[in-house]
């Protein structure tokens, strides 16, 4: 798209979800009519959709640094997550493992508060480390969490409302200290910043973060993983049991396809989102909009910003706006519950400061002229 021209309304809403690359729905295309196939067929149509489904989990393996054999395909990262978290938990109980607390932050993401805390009726402890007012991880709280009865940390590497980036590889030292293992929610670092999966347990990804089609992600386990989760349910035996079902390969070849691309575009969609993000809040202030920015970029994915702007319901601005500019306020997943955005919160963000919140991204397919756009839009909304 040229900066001269562009659709209406301008898309800013990529923490929900991305727009599909071009590449990645023309890698879907012919496994729709023409090569239709189940890749577990063994005549020469389903041999070729399976050599497809490999060559995406490869493309995986090179974007996160990991072995192919580590990925399982699975609907996306809220199912990754319950894997992750419900079947290594199964794993420890069946070897009489003691070990029985969790760690969470108190910004994951929903299914991994839902999955850990659903275990609390089976025995476990389940522990929420604060957040300072950055978002990052309180090191010293998290430190005395830690005791030699945890079994697993979930760590989301950034969050999905407010853009922070937690220094996992800080944190992974502290973890080893006592034997435990780690989970890291990747679904909105993965495409969008560099990530290697190899010292990590288990991780979650989910296409639809990194331009590629929705209904498709995928759970990585290390090897050297302690525990192999258990399956949450049984059925074929398809990728090697852990997540049984017939494999989507237009979804799995369009997510190959997202990887792929990614791996090449890493550096200039970091520059390109940031500049984006940049001169979207410069226009801003140059609209003498009144707005503050609640987490400073620092440690924030390239293009997200979250902003309130003050004396301004979110809720209601976000409606005014929509045929002009797409955002969001709060998380994409709490849509439609009343009730303040937990992250907000956990930030320090009072019941007002929250309700005057936006979510945005400036992502890959934005340009330019878009920001300029919705800069003016957006002033324009806030002055009446």
């Amino acid at each position: 798209m040229s900066d001269g021209s562009f659709n209406l309304p301008i898309y800013l809403d990529g923490h929900a979800t991305t727009p599909l690359a071009p590449e990645a729905e023309d890698a879907m295309s012919p496994w729709w009519h023409r090569n239709a196939a189940n890749p577990n067929s063994p005549h020469r149509r389903g041999i070729a959709a399976a050599a497809s489904v490999e060559e995406a989990r490869a493309n995986l393996a090179t974007l996160f640094g990991a072995s192919p054999q580590e990925f399982v395909f699975t609907s996306g990262a809220t199912e990754s997550n319950n894997i992750a978290i419900l079947g290594v938990a199964a794993a420890a109980e069946a070897a009489h493992d003691p070990r029985r607390e969790l760690i969470i932050s108190a910004i994951e993401h929903k299914s991994v508060f839902s999955a850990a805390k659903s275990l609390k009726a089976r025995g476990f402890s389940i522990h929420v480390c604060p957040v300072r007012r950055d978002g990052l991880i309180d090191v010293s709280t998290f430190e005395q969490m830690l005791s030699e009865r945890t079994l697993l940390v979930s760590v989301m590497a950034a969050n999905n409302e407010i853009g922070t980036v937690q220094p996992i590889a800080a944190l992974l030292p502290i973890i080893r200290t006592v034997g435990a293992m780690i989970h890291v929610d990747a679904a909105q670092i993965a495409g969008k910043l560099p990530v290697e999966f190899a010292d990590y347990d288990y991780a979650s990804v989910s296409s639809h973060k990194l331009y590629g089609p929705m209904g498709i992600g995928a759970l990585f386990v290390s090897a050297a993983a302690q525990y192999r989760p258990r399956p949450l349910f049984y059925g074929g035996g398809q990728e090697a049991g852990l997540r049984p079902g017939t494999l989507p390969t237009p979804l799995i070849a369009g997510f190959g396809a997202a990887a792929k691309l990614a791996v090449g575009r890493l550096g200039q969609d970091e520059v390109h989102c940031r500049t984006l993000a940049d001169r979207l809040v410069a226009g801003l202030e140059a609209h003498q909009v009144r707005f503050r920015r609640n987490v400073e970029n620092l440690n924030q994915l390239p293009g997200s910003l979250s902003l309130g702007f003050d004396g301004i319901d979110s809720a209601s601005f976000v409606n005014v706006i929509s045929n002009d500019v797409c955002i969001s306020e709060g998380s994409a997943c709490s849509s439609g519950q009343i009730q303040p955005s937990y992250v907000l919160s956990s930030i320090g963000l009072s019941k007002s400061e929250i309700d005057e919140t936006v979510r945005i991204y400036c992502g890959r397919y934005n340009s330019i002229a878009e920001i300029d756009y919705a800069v003016n839009a957006i002033a324009e909304a806030c002055k009446k």
